[in-house]
Formats: C-alpha cells, sequence, structure tokens
C-alpha cells in the first residue's frame, strides 16, 4: 500500500510530461537527422571512387575531432538536452511565481549574446509579459534553444549578465 501511494506521487502530470515528450522528439529528430548524414557523406564518398575502409578512417578522423557530421550530432543532442531543462525550469518557474512577481532578463554564460535576447538583457516585465514576448529558450531569438537566458526575481540580485568562464 506504501509503495503504491510513493508511485501516484511521482506520476508526472500532463505538463512534465509534454516536456519529456518535446525533449525526446528533438532528440529523436537529431538522431533521424545523424543518421542520414552519415548516409550521405557515405553515398559522397562512394560516389566519388573512395573505398570503404578509406570511408571508416575518415568517418572515424570526424568522429575524434568532433568534426562537421559527428560535431553537429553533439551540438544537437546538447541542444535537445539543454532546451528540456530550460522548458522544465520554465515550468517550475510558472508555478512557483507566476505573475506575482517581476522578472528580469538575465544573460548567462558567454560574453557573446545574441541581438535577440541582447536587447531583453535588464529589462523587467512579468511573467506573462515575457511569455507573450518570447521566453528564454522558447525558440523567439536568433539562439533559439542554444540560449541560456533567464528570467530571475527582481527580489534576488543578481548582475544583468553572468558571464562563466
Amino acid at each position: 500500500m506504501a509503495d503504491e501511494k510513493r508511485i501516484k506521487q511521482e506520476e508526472l502530470n500532463e505538463e512534465d510530461e509534454a516536456i519529456f515528450k518535446w525533449a525526446a522528439f528533438n532528440i529523436s529528430f537529431a538522431i533521424t537527422a545523424f543518421g542520414e548524414e552519415i548516409r550521405a557523406e557515405i553515398s559522397r564518398l562512394r560516389a566519388a571512387g573512395i573505398a570503404d575502409s578509406q570511408i571508416g578512417g575518415i568517418l572515424n578522423t570526424d568522429l575524434q575531432s568532433g568534426g562537421r557530421i559527428f560535431g553537429s550530432f553533439r551540438n544537437s543532442i546538447k541542444r535537445g538536452v539543454v532546451s528540456g531543462i530550460m522548458q522544465g525550469y520554465r515550468v517550475g518557474q510558472d508555478r512557483v511565481y507566476g505573475d506575482s512577481i517581476k522578472m528580469r532578463w538575465v544573460s548567462v554564460g558567454s560574453p557573446n549574446i545574441c541581438p535577440d535576447c541582447k536587447k531583453r538583457v535588464g529589462k523587467i516585465e512579468s511573467w506573462r509579459t515575457w511569455e507573450t514576448l518570447g521566453l528564454p529558450a522558447s525558440g523567439f531569438s536568433v539562439c533559439k534553444g542554444y540560449c541560456y537566458c533567464q528570467l530571475i526575481p527582481t527580489n534576488y540580485p543578481i548582475e544583468d549578465k553572468v558571464i562563466i568562464k
């Protein structure tokens, strides 16, 4: 009986489940695109007359160096994971704060901020207004799923730009 109660408490609600599905879809898409890219590259190399043994070496070099194919795949998986985390953070923030307090747009991570986010750094709005304008990592900006910006409650003392070195 205690285990049944614990399992019910651990069940995901629909919004949580949607975030996991969204992240899984993004990662699944990246895997599919990666498979297509590998097949296309092998076809191009074979059409150029390169032997399969050499093709294996070329692909291994790309893997070891984080080249065009494997580097892109790594970045796509990273983007899928980060986007899932950011969407989970967004839902949690909405549940905790809702529209009860004002939020400041803070850039986190790199000194290179995309032009869309740069315009928002330090700006203060309600949660609902930010939802309407576009939340960090929601896809509204040039940086899309690579966005590490955060909405921070204005009562929390923090710089508008937090650079991680």
